[in-house]
């Protein structure tokens, strides 16, 4: 154990044993968030204190509660209750404690009676009593019922087999569940398809898994399909819902070692599913003495060969049984079969073989390289698919001449896929020419996106943009020169392809320049921020032209319309606007839209919330925009809100201004800004002079604050 790992532990430690309820509270609330977090496959760091979690509970449980303590110190028992917790956690339930802590403590009553030999019978009478009380929320009575879960008793079985003719629906089917188990189903399946049969469509996901177990698992790949001979059916149906092991294993027997395809292909599937044999045996173990028997029996399927059961035997090897021995058997299985499905699995059980063998088989490797290229399979079936994924990922750069030749001789689909692999090994730094003249024969669409990604950008990097995704610029010198800003380095390079760009007359071309400019993956993640100083005179050049200009044509941009070019200009003023006022104020006065106006608003905001001390210049601008009466009046009030946010003599006298303004609503939105409270008795005279004057009546909000204000400071 580490230091870090020691500290941790002490600290944790001495929280969980402090006179602070709060603290010992919230050291079982950080357990239980680490609990939580296993799912992810970590480990909880305080279980070497289990036993100090337990008694910290334990103490809580002992004392009145103080906010959620009670709740915190069941959550701990819930994942580490003991026998001899039954007693305390009765306690709880006893005391009507509130909604959460019952369902809590419910929760660490299943623990504890799971932990005993025999259930508490105090507890265990409490909790039958809570799923029949029917003065109890229906919920409550399922939480209660979600306690017996993992008692498996006598007495507990016959209880619920009465608590399954409830009348209330969702009861019976918590009850049934319990009942489907498939070692239960055995004695109860008739009551269970019976209760299943009365159901609703809508009664819920739990009453779908409990038709499925009525139904039973019959195959993976014969669902549809029964044996012909009456005995064979007889053993699917025994296989399916035995009534002991020593049937189950007879009647799989008898499928697997018959000479009826589909009743072998189904034993197949019943083995190596985790739905199929060993879910409904008591004791899972026996089916492993029957492994070498399946496996050989599927090699023999794929030997003589008998068709139908072909993909159960390619799925029961797999990855994981398949030897370097089986290579012949699965080319030969490539060469006969017509079956896409059989293809798919014949390629995933090759990449077992791939794995095993010290010498590679190189024949099964171009049988392989055969199937991705075969038209006949279509990358609909998945087939190409799996096969490239198999190669790219045994062979890595060896495989890089079949997965070339896909890319030049395959489908776009194949290309895709066979791109996708061919970078994931590094490919770029070998066949960057090749790669780049297929990508670019995609036009601006890939044809596939292999597990969620675009090997367009895979290939040229991205971002391409971000208000100009999917638009390819004509002109060869701009498409160079942006090919130039997605590849991962910044160099003199990279700042002349910018310069190209920003330069140009096309003003798509401008708009991925300052996309590359502004965005946090474009310039800065390739060089930093200083990677954003040697075009910036040029873009702010374009801010300011964009911006005061109305939107651009409707057609301009594929995903952001005539608004693209605003939206661009607008994030680039974002990230300079707290060092160029003067441009922010421009551009606030006169916009080239009202949303224009609204967007340079929220940044003059952001400004005056990071500056000492507000510009100026904007003040006095936000004061022209507010007195303006050709300026929409949202954006009026807007402009006051914002000076309302800043300070100074200056920020004063703009209020003052908009005092004066005809408009009610702007008045007072002014006023309100000189609610404060060292200006406040300077401006009373004129605050109250203007209060006097506006309606009482659906008055606004700034209205009515305004006369409180005044009211108050003069008391």
């Amino acid at each position: 154990m580490s230091d870090d790992e020691k500290s941790r532990l002490a600290e944790f430690g001495a929280r969980l044993e402090s006179e602070d309820m709060d603290v010992v509270r919230e050291a079982l609330d950080d357990y239980q968030q680490a609990q939580a977090d296993t799912r992810w496959g970590v480990d909880n760091p305080y279980w070497p204190l289990d036993n100090e979690v337990r008694f910290a509970a334990r103490d809580l449980l002992g004392r009145p509660p103080s906010g959620n303590s009670h709740e915190s110190a069941l959550v701990a028992l819930w994942h580490l209750a003991e026998e001899g917790d039954a007693d305390l956690i009765a306690d709880v339930l006893e005391g009507a404690p509130d909604a959460g802590a019952r369902q809590t403590a419910l929760l660490a009553a299943g623990t504890a009676l799971a932990e005993g030999e025999e259930p508490n019978r105090r507890l265990l009478a409490l909790i039958t009593a809570m799923v029949l009380d029917e003065s109890l929320d229906v919920e409550d009575r399922k939480d209660a019922l979600y306690a017996l879960d993992d008692l498996d008793l006598p007495e507990v079985e016959d209880f619920i087999v009465r608590v399954s003719e409830s009348p209330e629906l969702e009861l019976q089917v918590y009850a049934a569940r319990y009942l489907a188990a498939p070692l239960r189903l055995r004695v109860h399946r008739d009551r269970v398809g019976r209760l299943a049969k009365s159901w609703p469509e809508d009664a819920g996901g739990v009453a779908k898994l409990i038709h499925e177990a009525v139904e039973g698992f019959h195959s993976t790949y014969w669902k549809d399909t029964a044996p012909d001979d009456p005995a064979l059916r007889e053993a699917h149906d025994e296989l399916r819902f035995p009534p002991g092991d020593e049937g189950c294993l007879r009647a799989f027997a008898t499928l697997l070692r018959s000479e009826d395809p589909t009743a072998v292909g189904i034993a197949l599937d019943h083995y190596e599913s985790w739905r199929g044999l060993r879910h409904v045996l008591e004791d899972e173990e026996r089916a492993d003495a029957y492994l070498p028997e399946v496996l050989a029996r599927a090699r023999e399927v794929l030997r003589r060969p008998m068709s139908p059961a072909e993909v159960s035997a390619l799925n029961m090897i797999g990855t994981q049984h398949a030897e370097p021995g089986d290579a012949g058997l699965l080319r030969d299985v490539l060469t006969r079969t017509d079956s896409d499905a059989v293809r798919a699995k014949a390629a995933w059980t090759a990449g077992g073989v791939l794995d095993k063998a010290e010498v590679r088989d190189e024949k099964l490797v171009a049988a392989l390289g055969d199937l991705i290229l075969d038209a006949s399979t279509g990358m609909a079936t998945g087939t190409s698919e799996t096969a490239i994924r198999v190669l790219a990922d045994r062979l890595g750069t060896d495989a890089d001449g079949i997965l070339l030749r896909a890319l030049r001789e395959g489908e776009p689909k194949v290309q895709a896929y066979a791109a996708y692999y061919l970078v994931q090994t590094g490919a770029l730094d070998r066949h960057r020419a090749v790669l780049e003249e297929v990508a670019e024969s995609w036009g601006v669409r890939p044809p596939q996106r292999p597990w969620g990604q675009d090997p367009i950008d895979l290939i040229f990097g991205s971002p391409h943009s971000v208000h100009w995704k999917g638009h390819r610029l004509a002109d060869p010198k701009l498409y160079r020169a942006h090919k130039r800003l997605r590849a991962p380095t910044a160099d003199a390079s990279y700042h002349q392809a910018l310069r190209i760009l920003l330069e140009s007359d096309d003003r798509a071309a401008v708009g991925i320049a300052l996309d590359h400019w502004w965005c946090p993956d474009g310039a800065v993640q390739r060089g930093g921020e200083e990677a954003r100083e040697p075009e910036r005179v040029l873009v702010l050049e374009h801010i300011r032209e964009t911006l005061l200009r109305p939107p651009s044509p409707a057609d301009f941009s594929r995903m952001y319309g005539p608004e693209a070019m605003h939206l661009t200009a607008l994030e680039a003023l974002n990230i300079v606007a707290g060092k160029e006022p003067s441009l922010l104020a421009d551009i606030v006065q006169a916009p080239g839209s009202d949303y224009v106006r609204g967007r340079a608003l929220d940044a003059v905001e952001t400004v005056f919330e990071d500056a000492g001390e507000a510009d100026r210049r904007l003040v006095e601008t936000l004061g022209n925009v507010a007195c303006d009466e050709n300026v929409p009046l949202d954006d009026r009030l807007r402009a006051l809100q914002v000076l309302d946010e800043s300070t100074g003599t200056a920020t004063v006298d703009a209020l003052l201004r908009a005092t004066r303004c005809p408009e009610v609503e702007v008045q007072a939105a002014a006023a309100w800004g000189l609610i404060r409270e060292d200006v406040i008795e300077d401006h009373r005279a004129t605050l109250e002079e203007l209060s006097a004057n506006w309606p009482v009546e659906d008055a606004s909000w700034q209205a009515t604050r305004v006369r409180k204000e005044l009211n108050t400071a003069a008391e």
